[in-house]
């Protein structure tokens, strides 16, 4: 004779339903970093990541990178308002002969 069947104590839904969103919110942890690629993606030049962000560490993978809270406070802490000041007292930067442009161009020729 077969065991008699275990009573549902009529929670097996949650356990259901929790392993559902826990299998569905998996986090990972390439979430929380940027390769040097994901920041060219992200409009960045190559070859200013370094002197924007600093040298990049090994990210959890052993792949060189930055974390996305660094880069997060180094654009809002300094990039964002060297923009909207440089914005504010140059005008436009789409203009062909813009002051910023030709500024930048007398220094560095």
């Amino acid at each position: 004779m077969s065991e008699p069947a275990t009573p549902s104590t009529g929670d097996d839904w949650i356990e259901t339903e929790l392993q559902r969103v826990k299998d569905e919110h998996v986090h990972d942890p390439r979430d929380d970093w940027y390769t040097e690629d994901d920041l060219v993606e992200n409009g960045y030049r190559r070859e200013a990541l370094v002197d924007l962000f600093g040298h990049p560490i090994p990210g959890h993978d052993g792949v060189p990178g930055w974390t996305v809270s660094s880069v997060a406070k180094i654009e809002q802490t300094q990039l964002a308002p060297a923009y909207e000041l440089l914005r504010s007292a140059f005008g436009t930067f789409d203009d062909e002969a813009d002051t910023m442009t030709s500024r930048v161009f007398h220094y560095y020729n």
